[in-house]
């Protein structure tokens, strides 16, 4: 089994978008479990509550990938009607919506491309601590495949980044309360799915080629380093906007599961 995650800067367009299904030919012996984050820069548009910013921009990438109009609309009704909006009563429930479009258009779009998968809700898995208002993210728990889902795992599955439940929510889907591990937390996902699921290594794709000892986009001398112990992985990545979130690393060093960034 191998995780692998992609952030919103490699599902930014459509160009992006059409090279996971060639990413994924390179798997075709393994089990893999995808961890997604929104589009772009979709979540920060639900921060600030321009829907329909997020719905033009979402069917523009839909209409790119070839998706019929009724398909589109059918996306779009799904999680960004009137009524849902306007049912929306807290941060975490807005931001979440980001992810759940992004994976179920590429859960679709996977399907039309040969690549038959099944669609894991992150929020029925991964369970937090209160929310922490101030800090716009809940502190992981605990987290557990239910018995419904493990058949789902084998060969391809698909889930959200950094989405999850408050603790004491049932494990259903119409009454559970959303959170989420806070702003960059798609990588933490991964590393939660790859400790759930015994996975042999979690593989982060990013806009850079690993883990450099200053911003390679801001210092072209900048040095890439070809490995890295989880010290001093954690020592370079303790900051903040940095290339891998530390609670990923504290959390697969625990279960010495290699992360490699591609």
């Amino acid at each position: 089994m191998k995780v692998l995650k992609f952030g919103g800067g490699c599902l930014k367009d459509v160009n992006s978008i059409k090279k996971l299904p060639i990413i994924l030919k390179n798997y075709t012996n393994n089990q893999v479990f995808l961890v997604l984050s929104a589009f772009g820069k979709t979540t920060n548009m639900l921060e600030r509550c321009q829907y329909q910013d997020v719905i033009n921009y979402t069917r523009s990438i839909m209409l790119d990938l070839d998706f019929e109009t009724d398909i589109i609309q059918e996306v779009l009704d799904k999680y960004l009607r009137d009524e849902k909006i306007a049912q929306i009563l807290n941060y975490p429930s807005r931001v979440c919506i980001g992810e759940y479009l992004s994976s179920d258009i590429l859960h679709r779009y996977l399907c039309n491309t040969g690549f038959p998968n099944k669609l894991i809700d992150a929020s029925l898995c991964i369970w937090t601590g209160p929310w922490n208002q101030k800090l716009n993210s809940a502190a992981f728990h605990s987290a557990r495949l239910p018995e419904a889902m493990k058949n789902k795992i084998n060969p391809l599955a698909i889930s959200q980044g950094f989405i999850a439940s408050n603790l004491p929510s049932k494990p259903n889907p119409s009454n559970i309360i959303r959170t989420t591990l806070g702003r960059e937390g798609s990588d933490y996902s991964a590393a939660i799915f790859g400790t759930l699921l015994n996975a042999s290594e979690v593989i982060l794709f990013k806009d850079v080629d690993g883990v450099y000892d200053k911003d390679p986009k801001v210092y072209p001398n900048a040095n890439l380093f070809s490995r890295l112990s989880y010290n001093q992985a954690f020592q370079i990545c303790n900051k903040e906007n940095t290339v891998i979130h530390p609670n990923t690393l504290r959390h697969l060093q625990e279960q010495k599961i290699p992360i490699r960034i591609k």
